[in-house]
């Protein structure tokens, strides 16, 4: 259905021509169209015996004039994420990704064409995917069709958290790039549960997309989601934690925020110990996630609050030391 938008954007398409393309019938192509006019101003007529699309709005496609400094930020730019992402080898979008390089590349002087490739090698992403998504690029398709047309989907689940197999019925909201876990994911309302969950593209087992529509919130915005449900990779109900750093991990955190509500209560200073102190408050995501986070800055911090992370961290603490009890010298 993205692919039809870029040839209308091109020019109008015939309804024959769109479904020899896509090696689909005229149904299919009327049906994804009526889905697309909802969100897009695309008109259909005749002429002849044949129907055709187009962009309703005066739309004309035309080739933006980039200078070379644009292009060039360009390039290094897509360098820098090439490794993660939806342009990341292996994902729906790679090979568009591989063009437009080779476009942008093309469009430059050579000796500035050596310039970027020089410096792509030196500048980028730590970043990696961690998993090949080629083999999911049907279930992707599927479930952002349903999402535009607000259909309804029974999913098969493989649960990492439970390690089962459940099925669930869910009204799917946005497909995206999670980079504190290199995964695609996908947000959708849960009717088993009765609330907004996150569900890893690749653990999706089977799916049918059912007849039955759904009315996405129109407050929903994914960014804002994210930020309020989302910490380090993990899902989870917004809870606001203080934590006291000491020492190099204070210095750190005076210096680097890691949420958007992220805030000082006690400014950088030397503590009775003659160390660097500082006291931060944060609102994120409960869970693995926030637990992870705290655990990488031990032994030079401290939950001041709530009590619950504070035992829930104390308690992955004694089952380490338990672990490594009886660990050989």
């Amino acid at each position: 259905m993205i692919q039809i938008l870029f040839k209308l954007a091109r020019r109008p398409h015939s309804r024959q021509e769109l479904a020899a393309e896509f090696v689909v019938d005229v149904k299919t192509i009327s049906k994804d169209i009526n889905a697309l006019t909802r969100e897009h101003p695309i008109d259909a007529y005749r002429t002849g015996r044949e129907v055709f699309y187009r962009f309703s709005d005066g739309y004309r496609y035309t080739v933006p004039a980039l200078g070379p400094e644009e292009l060039a930020t360009m390039l290094l730019a897509q360098e820098s994420i090439a490794g993660i992402g939806l342009t990341a080898q292996g994902s729906p979008y790679a090979a568009y990704a591989d063009k437009l390089l080779q476009k942008v590349r093309d469009a430059l002087p050579y000796s500035i064409r050596q310039r970027m490739d020089a410096l792509a090698k030196v500048y980028g992403s730590a970043a990696l995917p961690a998993k090949n998504f080629a083999p999911h690029v049907a279930t992707i398709d599927t479930l952002t069709s349903a999402a535009l047309e607000r259909s309804r989907v029974l999913l098969g689940y493989h649960s990492l958290n439970s390690n089962e197999h459940s099925e669930r019925l869910i009204d799917p909201y946005a497909v995206y790039f999670d980079p504190d876990g290199a995964t695609l994911k996908l947000i959708a309302y849960d009717h088993q549960h009765r609330e907004i969950r996150a569900f890893s593209i690749d653990h999706v087992q089977k799916l049918r997309v059912t007849k039955e529509r759904f009315t996405r919130p129109p407050d929903f915005n994914l960014r804002e989601y994210l930020a309020a449900h989302c910490f380090n990779g993990i899902h989870g109900a917004p809870v606001t934690v203080v934590l006291r750093a000491r020492g190099v991990t204070a210095r750190v955190f005076a210096e680097r925020r890691f949420h958007p509500t992220q805030r000082t209560i006690t400014p950088l200073r030397r503590d009775p110990d003659e160390r660097d102190a500082i006291t931060i408050e944060l609102t994120v995501a409960r869970g693995r996630g926030l637990i992870r986070f705290i655990l990488s800055w031990v032994p030079e911090i401290e939950i001041l609050s709530p009590p619950d992370i504070r035992n829930e961290v104390v308690a992955a603490l004694r089952q380490g030391l338990k672990s490594h009890a009886d660990a050989p010298d």
